[in-house]
């Protein structure tokens, strides 16, 4: 999800590994953070991770109840974090942000001194914190133990059920997992609104995300373009099947809007697209 930030240390890691080192990986964030061990048991693996034979990353989701339930001194304080540092910090982002919610703000400003403590674990850490996102470089494990390659590893925080159909990736031959939720990105921008992987969907120019949950993003869709189940969405070649027999009259402006994005992001267009204009 964070692009290849780690790009002279971090390398591919193929699938035989993928399991091994996210336990491993959830092992030495438990040694970082013991009061937070079994919550940190409940990271997951989205997108194309264990899918394809090689991956190009890992992204991990938890559900934000498992990082924190409120911001009381005694929750924050379960991170080894002092509340007069976290508030400190609160403040500051929350006074430059421009969008972001208070919640937002607040979650943001925990990440940014979670991923300073894990660097301070010999863990390589971004500095680019966001209210969802941690990134990090860690060694790949596998059957036998640590390999001396590494990996990036992306933090999602958000609710369990969006992150999960959000980052969804069926590991499609040729395609990556952006090339399906880019075009949910320019599904839903054609007819107004924002997409966001961890918070959810909001009419562009304001900032309440209103949609926060798949069935109402799906609800969404079918109200615009024709009815759509969850079980349409799982793939590009599904999404773009849907929209050309559900709702032709869309399909140029929309498939105008996602050739864009993938251009802006350097990425390949889907064979089935390379004539379309």
């Amino acid at each position: 999800m964070g692009g290849n930030i780690f790009k002279n240390t971090a390398t591919a890691i193929p699938r035989d590994r993928v399991e091994p080192t996210i336990e491993a990986y959830k092992k030495a964030l438990g040694e970082i953070f013991p009061m937070k061990n079994l919550s940190l048991a409940h990271f997951e693996p989205v997108g194309s991770a264990g899918k394809k034979e090689v991956s190009g990353d890992l992204d991990l989701a938890i559900d934000a109840t498992h990082i924190i339930r409120s911001f009381t001194s005694a929750e924050i304080g379960k991170w080894g974090i002092k509340w007069d540092d976290w508030n400190d910090l609160y403040t500051k982002i929350h006074k430059r942000a421009r969008t972001a919610t208070h919640q937002m703000s607040k979650m943001r400003a925990l990440l940014t001194i979670i991923s300073g403590k894990i660097a301070e674990n010999s863990i390589d850490v971004n500095d680019r914190v966001t209210a969802g996102n941690i990134f990090t470089c860690f060694e790949q494990h596998d059957a036998n133990g640590p390999t001396g390659a590494y990996v990036q590893i992306d933090w999602m925080v958000g609710d369990i059920d969006w992150l999960r159909w959000s980052y969804y990736s069926h590991g499609e031959q040729g395609l990556k997992g952006l090339h399906r939720t880019q075009f949910l990105v320019a599904l839903f921008s054609e007819i107004g609104y924002t997409f966001s992987h961890f918070s959810g969907i909001k009419e562009k120019k304001t900032s309440e995300w209103t949609i926060t949950c798949p069935e109402d993003a799906l609800q969404l869709l079918s109200d615009h373009y024709g009815m759509v189940r969850h079980s349409q969405t799982q793939t590009f070649s599904q999404l773009h099947s849907w929209l050309l027999n559900c709702d032709p009259s869309s399909y140029l402006p929309v498939i105008s809007r996602y050739r864009e994005i993938l251009r802006i992001q350097k990425q390949i267009v889907p064979n089935v697209l390379t004539h379309t204009i």
